[in-house]
């Protein structure tokens, strides 16, 4: 496992922030999706192809789409050509996380032999790449951090962005990596995402993989280091996390102990704080 340090922490950074230049940022992208009809229900047929590829882990089985792709692709040109109106924060948060979801589902199938999102030059690949999305040139990496986060500003993408940034987008969006918060077996709809997003953070926040204690040390998910500002938008991270913590989680009482109170700054000056993330590919075997 590849466990949070520096080293990492500073390739990581300088692979996301840096650029595709393999398609001009003002073109838009060829379609991923060849020439099949776009889905007429995408979020419906997506909720099936979800349900059908996420195991009890959050893995995902890749080869099932792959052994039958055009389901997928539908649903995949349905997320290239889609042009309904998104008004609501509720609307782009829904559309907008699923849309990461299928674009980077499609970077695993155009690359079935990587193992790990990140080795290697598989980031930029990965994040950076312009894909056609709603009819826009968009990375990944723009989707998340200029419309998700509002974190880069970018007059282009302005109106795509929601109005508020909310962490638990953190939980929605799947980065094909095993330490990644798991791939929802559903997709996201507007009337019912706010419940959607609860039950992913509960998930996470009650996984072993994401936080746990070992020994002396309290194992962390990297994402609260990486996007600090994001866990301590309307509490302290830790007492926002403590929230949607089990108290029948075998170590509650050691993780209340230790989070309660905390800003994300303080868990990370926190001797006994390790950070954890594993970029193998989320892949069911």
């Amino acid at each position: 496992m590849l466990r949070k340090s520096t080293v990492l922490a500073l390739l990581v950074a300088i692979s996301l922030l840096t650029p595709w230049r393999g398609v001009a940022q003002d073109a838009i992208p060829a379609s991923r999706a060849a020439d099949v009809q776009p889905s007429a229900d995408y979020a419906g047929d997506l909720t099936e192809i979800l349900s059908r590829i996420v195991d009890a882990d959050g893995l995902v089985r890749y080869d099932a789409i792959a052994s039958n792709p055009t389901p997928f692709l539908r649903v995949l040109k349905a997320i290239e050509e889609y042009d309904a109106p998104l008004v609501t924060d509720e609307q782009k948060l829904a559309f907008w996380i699923n849309a990461y979801n299928v674009q980077m589902i499609k970077n695993v199938l155009d690359h079935p032999d990587v193992a790990n999102v990140v080795a290697g030059d598989m980031a930029p690949v990965f994040f950076n790449r312009p894909l056609r999305t709603a009819g826009h040139s968009l990375s990944l990496d723009e989707i998340e951090h200029v419309i998700l986060r509002r974190d880069r500003p970018d007059h282009r993408l302005a109106h795509l962005a929601v109005k508020a940034r909310d962490p638990r987008i953190h939980v929605g969006l799947n980065c094909a990596a095993v330490s990644c918060p798991a791939l929802q077996a559903s997709a996201f709809v507007a009337p019912t995402v706010d419940d959607q997003l609860d039950r992913a953070m509960r998930a996470f926040a009650n996984g072993a993989r994401h936080f746990r204690v070992e020994d002396s040390d309290v194992v962390v998910s990297s994402l609260l280091d990486w996007f600090s500002s994001d866990w301590d938008l309307y509490a302290p991270a830790g007492d926002y996390l403590v929230q949607f913590m089990a108290p029948s989680r075998p170590d509650y009482d050691a993780l209340l102990a230790f989070l309660s109170g905390k800003d994300a700054d303080a868990i990370r000056r926190d001797p006994r704080t390790r950070y954890e993330y594993d970029w193998t590919v989320n892949r069911a075997r």
